[in-house]
């Protein structure tokens, strides 16, 4: 599995006018050095995208496990590879939703998106973004054709 991008989005409804709002943000920054952020909703918000492509054979996964382990394994641990592990304490388990040929993860407004080599090689990362946007609206109960959005690719999250 190879990580394809980390992607800020930010969304909102068609037909408002959001500048306003975008300049009174800048403005109190520049007064005061506090950033304010958009609260996530109906009208508008921010999220983050994280696309994992999986190598060709690699089965597209269905769970996601957050697990516990000893130190000594844990330093033993191949990030970013399959591999069995010994003495672990399962914590939780995310099941992941589907949606076309790809699965989803979130936690809040963080999603990680997992989609086979075979898919990434029929469409480009835009095409992506936007099955993955019409489906973060669907999953809202919101009409997809309302909305737009603009993404900013991360570079560094720290």
């Amino acid at each position: 599995m190879r990580l394809m991008d980390i992607l800020e989005i930010l969304y909102y409804k068609k037909g408002k006018e959001f500048g306003i709002l975008e300049k009174k943000m800048k403005e109190i920054f520049n007064e005061t050095g506090v950033s304010l952020e958009p609260v996530n909703s109906e009208l508008i918000g921010r999220i983050f995208l994280k696309i994992s492509v999986l190598e060709e054979g690699e089965e597209v996964p269905s769970f996601a496990i957050k697990a516990l382990t000893p130190k000594e394994n844990a330093v033993d641990l191949p990030l970013g590879d399959w591999t069995d592990l010994k003495n672990v304490f399962v914590e939780e388990i995310d099941y992941l939703d589907s949606y076309g040929g790809m699965r989803i993860l979130s936690e809040k407004n963080w999603y990680k998106i997992y989609v086979p080599y075979s898919s990434v090689k029929k469409k480009n990362r835009n095409e992506l973004v936007e099955e993955f946007m019409k489906y973060f609206f669907e999953s809202k109960g919101w009409n997809p054709g309302e909305y737009t959005f603009s993404v900013q690719e991360i570079d560094n999250l720290f």
